[in-house]
């Protein structure tokens, strides 16, 4: 664990607090995009840089930044001085309270700590191939639920465990629909004849931050369907499926289903626990971390 980007994080947490939880995470895809591009033209450091350091390190990874602007505005609706503290889009820098930066930054820490000691140490391949998630996913998930009980509020806030109707066709069609284009993109260019080596193990990255990217739509107002956790699983499950099974067939259905799969599990986490105005749990982490686990129970990255 490196203590330089431990002490960082706490920064992260304190700037995505000043800014706003879901404009941070927009930047995330910023980085996400930008540094996934330099690794596929073959600039290596600067993706380095660009994902590990800064898009999913002590700046903008989710786990700190995010996960620090949610905990700051349940911090902030706890002491009074927001009406909604779900509210992840509002920069809390303008609420010139310091100590609600402060509790910003203590979350990014916690974050740092719970990805670095938890995550990965059980959940990161060390056990089995087929027992890894994600790390800034499951980090986001936890930490919210660790914002809900020291902050007040119940856990569960819906009567609904499931939108129902047009709600819920909706919510699949742009699951498969979404996730057909991601898979059909990887499958496609493969059938093409684009070497697999061309994309640099960085589909997933480029695709989750494009969606990402995307809520800046949502910042503005707009009906935006967020849909990173959909994208994101189905490239996973394009990659690790054609990696495992050799068919591109196969590769798009499981693309399809697994991304379908996340779309209504973040519809059943909203329902369930993330229709209040105490905090904010965040549906697309919940439906990544069980994603994820479940693309590496069935494709696991086992070496040759």
């Amino acid at each position: 664990m490196n203590i330089f980007m431990l002490i960082a994080a706490f920064g992260g947490g304190c700037f995505a607090a000043a800014i706003g939880g879901l404009p941070a995470f927009i930047m995330t895809g910023v980085f996400s995009v930008v540094g996934a591009v330099a690794g596929m033209c073959g600039a290596g450091d600067a993706c380095n840089i660009l994902v590990n350091f800064i898009a999913f390190g002590s700046f903008f990874g989710p786990h700190i930044s995010f996960a620090g602007g949610v905990g700051a505005a349940a911090y902030a609706k706890k002491k009074g001085i927001l009406d909604n503290g779900a509210d992840i889009a509002t920069a809390l820098a303008g609420l010139n309270d310091p100590t609600t930066i402060l509790v910003g930054g203590v979350f990014g820490v916690i974050g740092f700590l719970f990805k670095e000691l938890v995550v990965a140490n059980l959940f990161g391949g060390t056990i089995s191939p087929r027992l890894v998630t994600d790390g800034p996913g499951f980090t986001v998930f936890c930490s919210a639920i660790l914002a809900r009980l020291v902050f007040g509020g119940a856990l569960r806030t819906g009567t609904e465990t499931i939108s129902s109707g047009n709600a819920l066709a909706n919510t699949i069609v742009i699951g498969a629909t979404y996730s057909l284009v991601v898979g059909g993109i990887y499958v496609g260019a493969l059938s093409a004849g684009v070497p697999m080596e061309a994309f640099g193990g960085l589909y997933h990255v480029l695709i989750f931050g494009t969606a990402a990217i995307g809520l800046v739509f949502a910042e503005m107002g707009v009906a935006f369907f967020g849909c990173h956790h959909i994208v994101i699983i189905a490239a996973e499950a394009a990659v690790q499926g054609y990696n495992t099974t050799g068919s591109l067939g196969a590769a798009l259905i499981a693309a399809i289903i697994m991304g379908t799969l996340a779309a209504i599990i973040c519809d059943v986490e909203t329902k369930l626990i993330n229709s209040g105005t105490d905090s904010h749990i965040d549906g697309p982490a919940c439906a990544i971390l069980i994603m994820t686990f479940v693309v590496n129970a069935v494709f696991p990255n086992i070496p040759a």
